[in-house]
């Protein structure tokens, strides 16, 4: 992800342009991020999660195993909000 502008903290001055003249001279600027919103799972992507998990376990999930259903859902999650297109198919 680029950064949105720069900031100098020795004089708080902000720019887009990282070697602005605003900037203190040979002083450390910052790249300044938007944050993005996050993205959740709809109910019907965990229930095809939840399909896919089992039927690759070939049996129902038992309470011991919820631990590799949950971490499942914690990487789909995980993928979808640092992909940097909203519209990728992983989406």
């Amino acid at each position: 992800m680029k950064p949105l502008a720069w900031y100098d903290p020795t004089n708080g001055m902000v720019s887009t342009d990282k070697d602005s003249p605003l900037f203190t001279p040979l002083g450390q600027v910052l790249p300044l991020y938007t944050q993005r919103t996050w993205a959740g799972l709809t109910d019907q992507k965990i229930e095809m999660i939840y399909a896919v998990t089992i039927k690759i376990r070939k049996k129902d999930i038992m309470p011991g195993e919820q631990k590799m259903f949950a971490k499942t859902i914690q990487e789909c999650l995980r993928k979808k909000n640092t992909c940097q297109d909203p519209n990728h198919p992983s989406h």
